[in-house]
């Protein structure tokens, strides 16, 4: 196998002049005829994406934007007994649209194209009619942003078929799948998934509409009654019938009743309720957003994926012999097959290895298992490969490629393939910690913030936490959770299950945050690293470890051979401590465990005792916001 020295990998990943030998396939993993991408075709397919203006930032600022102004210059209608104020079916939906193309104009433009149409119908039918002049303004701003959406998204899916198209002419053989990707199935997950999640929604929509029906039923039964407005309170008003009885009656808007103002009074038996309220199903409106808006688009997202690997299975697909290079991230660099200085990948994505057994998976344990996921090793050597399928924005494609021990491995795309921003590339990886580090640490803050390690040979294990500023965010953070679950808490006893049950798996999912900022743990001994996260602690023994870096957004990354991450994400705001030139523990830990990692002469002689290996906070916070939360309801 060729071998590269440590001084020529380091050249080869910081200057792109240096050219590297690519690790050769084997001849039997090329199918015949299939020719080399160039660096000019690939050019030209790369010139074929579509233009800076069609990028889904752009559309949804301008949505974002122009829907928050329509909300505000929009006023709100008072409940009468003229126009009651129920259930808003239809402004349900125009939410639902809204805040679903926020998500789906980055990542479906084909159901953009069938969704933006469909709110623009709703704002010209619905609001535009009968507004103000701000309010006319803001809604024709909204169908401006709208029609922008949609041209976006069509330009994007007018650039997928360009690319093909070219993909198709630079390849101009086809050939299919070898063994097992041709078995593969994909989207199964999000598929189950949004198929659960539109159940919720449909059974939400049929009791909402089933509450309605019955709200309707017994008003027409009640007797009518009219009424004088006598006071208001924070969520009632106070009214005097003609008999002169006095009666409190619950209102959802009080503040539309005016003080001596007329009501009408629906009474059936001892159920009494405004005419101008009748029942409102929002509870229900909102448990169909939450499930409807990412169900339908988790259940879209597998459809696509299942039909575009679909695609590859069924019919021989373009095949094009390229270059390919792992990083440290695990992503995959696709380069042109003559560029072998490796300048700058033509695309990226995350691939994974297919099991070489899955036929007698298959027969064993059935089919679900036997698309198991295998992790890909990391060797970051540039090595030739062969590429079935049109590569494209959201894309499905397969690689024959080498493995570390240049054996013959068929990997796959997990995720549709993103295109990367212009001038943007993955970091090449390299065999050395000590190279590794000073790679990838571009990505994270300026050399002048990089803290020297004067490490002496250790004895007893190294410890690396949050700071003391971290640790009042963490504490700031959980107290903040810590209240929101006892108020969602004690709505549920006093008013039963509502809409703010929705909000309690997503605010509890901020503990895992708050946990780390606490107490996360980097902790260093004899055999290797001992990683505390929110939830539990790993163990990386240094002949596992690979290496560490901290990223531009304030996180850790911690990649072992394997391929597998441990991220500690959120831990610090590099602009923020370059201005106050403050020196960060997690930075400090990671180019100290890097020179552990690049000298075993440095790492401590002892192993950590048990209890001095970290506690992952979270389930500990759990259980103490169960107990206090029951005691206070209980008491």
């Amino acid at each position: 196998m060729p071998h590269t020295g440590n001084g020529e990998r380091a050249a080869a990943a910081h200057n792109p002049r240096v050219s590297e030998s690519p690790l050769p396939i084997p001849s039997a993993s090329v199918p015949p005829g299939t020719p080399i991408w160039s660096s000019e075709d690939a050019a030209q397919w790369t010139r074929a994406r579509s233009a800076p203006w069609a990028r889904p930032l752009w559309s949804i600022w301008a949505l974002l934007i122009t829907v928050v102004w329509a909300n505000a210059a929009t006023p709100d209608r008072p409940c009468s007994d003229a126009a009651p104020c129920g259930a808003d079916w239809l402004g349900m939906a125009e939410t639902g649209l809204a805040v679903g193309l926020l998500y789906w104009l980055a990542r479906l433009p084909e159901l953009t194209l069938l969704t933006a149409p469909a709110l623009a119908v709703i704002v010209a039918r619905v609001e535009l009619p009968g507004s103000g002049p701000m309010a006319a303004v803001a809604n024709i701003s909204v169908l401006v942003a709208l029609v922008f959406g949609c041209a976006a998204a069509f330009a994007r899916i007018a650039a997928r078929h360009r690319q093909r198209g070219l993909m198709e002419r630079a390849a101009g053989v086809r050939h299919s799948l070898p063994d097992p990707a041709a078995r593969l199935r994909r989207g199964t997950i999000q598929i189950t998934a949004g198929l659960l999640l539109v159940g919720v929604a449909a059974f939400a929509i049929a009791h909402g509409l089933d509450g309605i029906r019955v709200d309707q039923h017994r008003a027409d039964r009640a007797e009518r009654t009219t009424a004088k407005v006598v006071g208001r309170g924070e969520a009632s008003v106070r009214v005097r019938t003609d008999d002169t009885r006095r009666l409190t009656l619950s209102a959802s808007y009080p503040e539309d009743y005016r003080i001596g103002s007329t009501v009408t009074v629906l009474e059936d038996g001892r159920r009494r309720r405004l005419a101008a309220e009748p029942y409102d199903a929002l509870d229900w409106q909102l448990l169909t957003l939450a499930g409807g808006l990412p169900g339908g688009s988790m259940l879209l997202t597998g459809l696509l994926a299942r039909r575009r690997a679909a695609v590859l299975r069924r019919a021989p697909v373009p095949t094009l012999r390229v270059l390919e290079r792992i990083d440290d991230d695990g992503r995959i660099g696709i380069y042109a097959g003559d560029d072998t200085a490796a300048r700058a990948p033509i695309f990226v994505g995350r691939f994974t290895a297919d099991r070489p057994d899955a036929d007698e998976a298959d027969a064993e344990h059935g089919h679900e298992e036997a698309d198991e996921e295998v992790p890909l090793v990391i060797d970051p050597r540039l090595r030739e490969a062969v590429m079935f399928g049109s590569p494209y924005e959201g894309g499905e494609l397969v690689l024959a490629t080498t493995d570390r021990d240049a054996q013959p491995v068929v990997i796959r795309t997990t995720s549709p393939v993103r295109l990367p921003r212009p001038g943007t590339a993955p970091t090449p990886a390299t065999e050395e910690a000590g190279t590794t580090s000073a790679a990838t640490d571009s990505q994270g803050p300026p050399a002048a913030d990089r803290v020297p390690t004067r490490l002496t040979p250790a004895e007893h294990p190294l410890r690396w936490g949050p700071s003391a500023l971290a640790r009042t965010c963490g504490l700031a953070l959980a107290l903040c959770v810590g209240a929101g679950v006892a108020f969602i808490a004690q709505s549920l006893v006093t008013e039963g299950f509502g809409w703010r049950a929705a909000l309690l798996p997503g605010l509890l999912t901020w503990f895992g945050p708050a946990a780390k900022q606490l107490n996360w743990r980097v902790t260093a001994d004899s055999s290797g690293l001992w990683l505390t996260g929110a939830w539990r602690v790993r163990h990386v023994p240094w002949e596992r470890f690979r290496a560490a870096r901290y990223t531009a957004e304030g996180s850790v990354l911690i990649t072992m051979a394997d391929g597998r991450t441990w991220q500690l994400s959120g831990v610090g705001l590099p602009k923020a401590e370059r201005r106050l030139k403050l020196c960060p523990s997690y930075v400090r830990m990671v180019n100290e465990v890097t020179t552990l990692h690049a000298h075993p002469e440095l790492r401590p002689a002892l192993p950590v005792f048990p209890r001095d290996r970290g506690l992952p906070l979270g389930p500990v916070m759990l259980v103490l916001t169960a107990l206090a939360v029951g005691s206070w309801l209980l008491g």
